[in-house]
């Protein structure tokens, strides 16, 4: 959790809420729980519900015009503005003078995912306003995070314990906020929160983990990568949910082989559990240049065919993991 939502949140703890608010980053999961965050604190006890305003749904005009009205009956109102680089025209220009002169009893919530972006109207929001950073977490800050949401369960959680949990699903935000959720159901009132209990239940499915299926995979160990990716499967996972993470696996093992002065490898955050990143210059030394280009090329074709026909995720597995490790059992 980093500095700038520490503070949103102890300002939200007090009621304190600003009439315009700028979230910079792309993590859905962040964009939500803020939003949220700051809905709750807004609205108090009067169960309203924030606006959401899509650029890509609605006119520009339509949405100038929705947070610039004056409620005669003195509501509240709070509005979430995602891709303010997709207001056009004229109606960028009142977004700024709205922005300089908001309605003090309203409250604004603009997201923008472009981070360091060049465009005009995201330097301009950004000299208005200081950004609350919503990129996904590295280390430190995730089990912060992961502090935070046991407290919100009421659940007392020692240093070894978040490191568990962050080893099982310290990939994603929202992954922690979801295993410590169900955590919080099984324990009773006043039961203490034992590692066994978050080894027995946590994690990505009751069976095996992402972070297994990857140490299989980083080892070149067929007949395991089959028998956790293969479970991984039949729990619900999809081909097209691991496409993303097997892409990046992949990628950092060839940035990883680059000599020095090469294409630049991670520089920021990875959708890969954390056991996975730390090990990568031991997995990159396991795998040819060609193999891992192989890797890239078959998870590129079964993408592709995922989008365009019906396909058999089982099917998909196996030969993506046989393609690649067939030669190697």
């Amino acid at each position: 959790m980093n500095k700038s939502i520490i503070k949103l949140m102890a300002e939200l703890k007090h009621n304190s809420i600003r009439p315009v608010y700028l979230l910079q980053g792309t993590d859905k999961f962040l964009q939500r729980y803020l939003s949220k965050k700051i809905a709750d604190s807004f609205f108090q006890e009067s169960h309203s519900k924030s606006i959401l305003l899509i650029p890509d749904e609605m006119k520009s005009s339509e949405i100038i015009d929705r947070i610039s009205s004056v409620d005669l009956f003195s509501a509240k109102h709070m509005f979430v503005l995602v891709d303010p680089q997709k207001i056009t025209g004229t109606s960028r220009t009142e977004l700024l003078a709205y922005c300089d002169s908001p309605i003090q009893s309203n409250c604004l919530v603009i997201i923008a995912e472009e981070f360091r972006s060049k465009r005009a109207i995201i330097k301009e929001l950004t000299k208005r306003f200081k950004p609350i950073n919503i990129s996904s977490p590295f280390e430190q800050e995730m089990k912060k995070w992961i502090q935070h949401f046991f407290k919100n369960y009421g659940i007392s959680a020692n240093p070894k314990i978040v490191n568990v949990l962050f080893e099982i699903a310290g990939d994603s935000v929202n992954h922690v906020a979801n295993e410590i959720e169900k955590l919080s159901i099984l324990l009773t009132e006043g039961q203490e929160l034992a590692e066994e209990l978050v080894q027995k239940f946590a994690g990505w499915k009751k069976e095996h983990r992402r972070f297994e299926f990857f140490s299989a995979l980083g080892n070149k160990d067929l007949i395991k990568a089959v028998k956790i990716g293969m479970s991984l499967i039949r729990q619900q996972e999809t081909m097209i949910s691991l496409i993303y993470p097997l892409t990046a696996f992949f990628q950092e093992l060839l940035f990883t082989k680059l000599p020095d002065g090469g294409m630049p490898g991670r520089n920021g955050w990875l959708p890969l559990p954390p056991s996975a990143i730390k090990n990568l210059h031991l997995y990159a030394k396991k795998y040819s240049r060609k193999e891992i280009e192989q890797a890239i090329n078959l998870l590129a074709d079964i993408e592709r065919r995922s989008k365009t026909s019906v396909v058999s995720d089982d099917n998909e597995m196996t030969k993506f993991l046989f393609g690649l490790l067939g030669n190697s059992a």
